[in-house]
């Protein structure tokens, strides 16, 4: 519910932000609200609460038959079967980290030019608590709590990998930040450019003239 809430909080606090720089302005002149305008703090903490959070399921399957049909497939079926899928709700969390690296803001005439790192994947959640699992194992085979705590470490690896290069994801948390942000400056009448830096291409790749 708390999650659900934030990105109401964020809006009402940047609207809010945006009303007081204009009351502001008319009172003090032009100055305060340039200096809203390029408080990097309170930009920097928009965006980074700016984050998309998704969710869904990863699962994974693992067994030790082949499903060929032969007779040691069979013979493995009865005695030595081990299949386990798993089915795991995520919540996964997107947006710019900051901790490490600066965002740039420039402003020019009632124009603000913003860069900021690319997005990430911030925080990956596998809800085990949540897990549905199915299994099957022969009549010989025991696999324990250990069997199953290595399938679900593998879960975890392997779809963490995944979304960190889900490029769908990534976009969005973009589009989102960019949305928030220009809801930011509106009321001050700055017209906003927000900008990637892997979006920014190397002058080193420009083909010569």
């Amino acid at each position: 519910m708390q999650k659900s809430c934030l990105p109401i909080v964020i809006l009402f606090c940047v609207v809010g932000i945006g009303v007081l720089a204009y009351f502001l302005g008319k009172k003090n002149g032009t100055k305060t609200v340039d200096h809203i305008a390029l408080n990097a703090a309170f930009v920097q903490e928009v965006a980074e609460l700016s984050s998309l959070e998704v969710q869904g399921a990863a699962s994974i399957k693992t067994t030790n038959l082949a499903n060929d049909g032969s007779l040691t497939d069979e013979f493995r079926k009865m005695f030595i079967e081990h299949t386990v899928n798993i089915s795991v709700p995520y919540i996964a969390k997107y947006g710019v980290d900051l901790g490490a690296q600066q965002l740039t803001i420039e402003e020019k005439n009632k124009q603000v030019y913003i860069v900021l790192p690319a997005p990430q994947l911030l925080s990956y959640e596998l809800r085990l608590d949540r897990a549905d699992a199915m299994t099957r194992k022969g009549l010989l085979v025991n696999p324990g709590e250990a069997a199953y705590s290595t399938v679900e470490k593998k879960l975890y690896t392997d779809t963490r990998k995944q979304m960190e290069a889900y490029t769908a994801y990534i976009e969005q948390a973009k589009e989102k930040i960019r949305k928030v942000l220009e809801l930011y400056y509106a009321p001050m009448q700055y017209k906003v450019s927000i900008v990637f830096k892997d979006e920014i291409k190397s002058k080193v790749n420009r083909p010569l003239n």
